[in-house]
């Protein structure tokens, strides 16, 4: 495959998953919020936002890790590392989708700080939240996959790893 071919994959590619962040924000964004009276807290509530959260940070410190050392492997920081064309698609397709995965981490948490001071709790069952705790976990899923796919990919290629220039 020459460069040109090359550049027109990466390009299909990144055009393909900023559509589909794109829907995903939009699907995350029109989640409804109802109104809630302040009542006294209840400890169900704290606890599955404790649980959930424990979750989300999980997600969020991996998901961030990840993302940097995608980054550095995609601009080269280990100078010899020989990637194939389809391995630097694979980091690139994860990088995007572990980043997706970050921001609606931290979006969730800013909601469950705005219940936390409202005092409505139960309102964490509401798709305005669910929507972006199931984005983040989603994401971070798939990103999982495409590194998985990235060690099958890598396991499986030519010992000398040269690269297609």
């Amino acid at each position: 495959m020459n460069r040109r071919q090359q550049t027109i994959w990466i390009v299909g590619i990144l055009v393909v998953l900023v559509c589909l962040s794109g829907l995903a924000y939009l699907w995350v964004a029109a989640g409804s919020f109802t109104v809630c009276t302040p009542q006294e807290s209840q400890d169900t509530y704290a606890k599955t936002i404790s649980a959930l959260d424990g979750i989300v940070d999980l997600g969020l410190k991996l998901s961030t890790s990840l993302v940097g050392l995608g980054a550095a492997v995609l601009i080269g920081w280990k100078a010899g590392l020989k990637l194939t064309f389809p391995i630097k698609v694979i980091i690139l397709a994860a990088t995007l989708l572990l980043i997706q995965s970050a921001l609606y981490a931290v979006w969730w948490r800013f909601g469950v700080a705005e219940l936390w001071l409202n005092d409505c709790l139960e309102l964490v069952a509401q798709p305005r939240l669910g929507r972006r705790y199931e984005a983040h976990f989603y994401f971070f899923l798939t990103g999982l996959v495409s590194l998985g796919a990235l060690v099958i990919s890598a396991l499986f290629s030519e010992t000398g790893g040269a690269d297609d220039k």
